[in-house]
């Protein structure tokens, strides 16, 4: 993925926080007897307490309080934007991809490029780009978030469906299911969950921003935006989906019983499958996601986060040591694999042998192979007000679905709150 460049205003931020991070970093530990040096590190994944407790083991030196947050667009982020400003803030902070330019513009986060330059060769290259802004880094990749088709191979054998090559074939499938079981939904519309459909249309070769020089351009209702939301306006005009909250325990319920047959979403979300619909043990499957047209290679992406330091840290040293260990130490991703379902964003990670077992809760298939296929990349690019783009997105889909609204007007109206948000914070904006 490409990234963005950003406005005059935000670069200056850069440069104050690159100044600043030369005062703030300092030695990652004491000598002889001193006391071990300190950090503490706010996350939501699963899995996350368990690989710093596995650090903390084994390096005396240094030791990382883990606090659980709630996840970043569900509370997490709206905590740290309150602890920077009240000078409680963690030192390492768990970062949503799609979140971390709004925070560099913001300038929450620290800028890490010159403790990064004998690292780089050890991370997916893409990795990078998604922790970079404007040429500089902002935190060590942690996963990335390829997507694939989660389905029911009970039910599919049932109604003889089979995983579809396009999403022509999808829709056709989902009115056979409809039509043959009422009671059944092939899959499911999130609207309250807008990573989702941003990766939805990422895939499609959707893109909302772009930017010449210093000046933006948003445009949510392009080609290949429409074709996204005139495709799932009619799955839902039809009702040959169901629309439930994401991550809910309807949802969850819905995909124990069988009730939804399918989901296209990330590869850590086979860590929530396997949690929350523990019950339907044996019957899903995962494969590649729908495409647009037969023979395309673009996959869709949703989530992936780093672990970034934040302003006020005053232990850079030892944070970017603990940073690089949690992300591409062999011990700690395979408990982050384990316990969260991700796909690391370190280059090693293929021999990972929790990558490479059969998995007894999809029939024993090894599922990741299906991810390491899917991680091409696509030139979507993120957006520098991505908090209050999400936060339009999910209200305005949601409003849209529940007022049977189009779905076409309500990607508008996020333009529109999306301009006006940078317009507040003084990015130039293109007219049109």
């Amino acid at each position: 993925m490409r990234r963005p460049s950003v406005p005059r205003r935000a670069l200056a931020a850069f440069a104050a926080l690159a100044a600043f991070a030369g005062v703030a970093s300092c030695g990652s530990a004491g000598a002889g007897g001193a006391p071990p040096t300190t950090l503490t590190f706010w996350g939501w994944a699963p899995g996350y307490q368990e690989a710093t407790a596995l650090f903390n083991s084994a390096h005396p030196r240094l030791h990382v309080e883990f606090r659980t947050i709630s996840p970043g667009s569900q509370g997490g982020y709206a905590a740290l934007q309150t602890a920077v400003k009240d000078g409680t803030a963690p030192c390492l902070v768990q970062m949503g991809y799609e979140s971390l330019p709004s925070f560099v513009a913001e300038g929450t986060l620290l800028p890490i490029s010159q403790g990064v330059v004998g690292e780089r060769v050890q991370y997916s290259e893409s990795a990078w780009q998604q922790t970079s802004v404007a040429g500089e880094v902002y935190g060590f990749p942690v996963d990335l978030g390829p997507m694939a088709l989660f389905y029911r191979r009970d039910v599919y054998a049932r109604y003889g469906l089979k995983p579809e090559a396009t999403w022509q074939d999808f829709a056709a499938d989902a009115a056979r299911l409809r039509q043959a079981a009422p009671e059944r939904h092939l899959t499911v519309f999130t609207p309250d969950d807008p990573w989702w459909f941003t990766a939805l249309t990422a895939q499609a070769g959707g893109s909302w921003f772009d930017v010449k020089g210093h000046t933006w351009k948003v445009n949510t209702t392009g080609p290949n935006v429409t074709k996204v939301t005139a495709y799932w306006q009619s799955l839902l005009d039809k009702d040959l989906v169901k629309t439930e909250k994401a991550y809910s325990d309807e949802l969850f319920a819905d995909l124990q019983n069988g009730t939804i047959a399918a989901l296209p979403a990330p590869a850590w979300f086979s860590g929530l499958l396997t949690r929350k619909a523990a019950g339907a043990a044996g019957r899903w499957a995962v494969a590649p996601m729908p495409r647009w047209s037969a023979g395309d290679a673009t996959g869709g992406f949703d989530g992936g986060s780093a672990t970034a330091l934040v302003k006020g840290c005053r232990n850079s040293e030892a944070a970017l040591e603990f940073a690089n260990w949690f992300g591409r130490d062999r011990k700690s991703l395979e408990i982050l694999v384990d316990k969260a379902g991700i796909y690391p964003a370190a280059i090693t990670a293929d021999t990972l042998p929790a990558l490479n077992r059969p998995d007894p809760y999809f029939g024993d298939q090894v599922i990741f192979d299906v991810f390491r296929t899917a991680r091409s990349s696509t030139d979507w690019a993120w957006g520098p007000v991505m908090n209050e783009t999400s936060a339009a997105l999910s209200a305005e889909l949601t409003k849209a679905v529940a007022n049977r609204t189009p779905l076409r007007s309500a990607l508008q109206t996020v333009r529109d709150r999306t301009v006006e948000a940078m317009r507040s914070k003084g990015i130039e904006i293109a007219a049109g």
